[in-house]
């Protein structure tokens, strides 16, 4: 038997045999999915620790061609609330649907720790989730153009954001005014995707982004991998419509 110890998130469980579940998780190097033995029965003292939205430290049994196996361990922070708003616990299912596309390491760990905390105490939550979601599309290589108009590469009269057309529209490019924005949204988005990860924090303090710009950053990850998302589908369904 061979035995590690893990700090991870746990961001989905799924029923598996009689009373078993598979349970994925989120650590600050890969998606690794455990098997845990009984979990579906209330008596079992590893129920506590499958719960998603949950950051857990766990010992588990590395097996040749199967599952690990999930031994025992420890609830370090339950972020109970976030299942209390059916809004956000959608948009942080969006979110659990998108990690796997990375980066995978320990700060997009530490990241999305901060972004459950920040929904869990209803303190600037969709920040710190764009900012997740910032991360995903840096990874993949599918940044927007925020520096000039993508069309015709002028700096000036800048007016909207499309997902289609890739970046910042100017307003001689963008003559129907499909999307248009406000200069500090336009800013916004401009120092969201120029941000070090070492002023996070103080981009969140500075600026507060919302369910719809959540619901842009992600239309944008489905629309250029061309994923088909139940869970975002949803988030959009019981919130306003965004232009695209």
């Amino acid at each position: 038997m061979t035995t590690r110890d893990i700090d991870a998130l746990i961001l989905k469980n799924e029923e598996y045999r009689e009373k078993d579940a598979i349970v994925t998780l989120l650590t600050s190097h890969e998606i690794l999915r455990v098997r845990a033995r009984g979990v579906q029965s209330m008596q079992s003292k590893n129920r506590i620790l499958c719960q998603p939205f949950s950051l857990v430290h766990l010992t588990i049994d590395e097996r040749p061609n199967r599952f690990p196996l999930l031994l025992y361990g420890a609830n370090k922070q339950y972020f109970y609330h976030i299942l209390e708003d059916l809004e956000i616990q959608t948009a942080c299912q969006v979110l659990n649907d998108l990690v796997h596309l990375g980066p995978i390491n320990v700060a997009f760990m530490d990241l999305m720790t901060t972004c459950w905390q920040a929904f869990h105490t209803h303190t600037n939550g969709y920040t710190y989730a764009c900012l997740c979601l910032k991360e995903i599309i840096h990874h993949q290589g599918i940044d927007p153009c925020v520096d000039h108009c993508v069309q015709c590469g002028r700096t000036h009269s800048i007016e909207a954001l499309s997902i289609k057309q890739g970046g910042f529209l100017c307003s001689y490019c963008n003559p129907s005014h499909i999307g248009k924005k406000k200069k500090a949204e336009l800013i916004q988005i401009h120092s969201l995707f120029h941000v070090q990860p070492v002023a996070y924090e103080s981009f969140c303090q500075h600026y507060t982004m919302d369910q719809s710009d959540f619901i842009q950053w992600a239309s944008w990850i489905a629309y250029y991998l061309n994923l088909n998302l139940s869970s975002l589908r949803f988030l959009t369904s019981i919130s306003s419509k965004i232009d695209i």
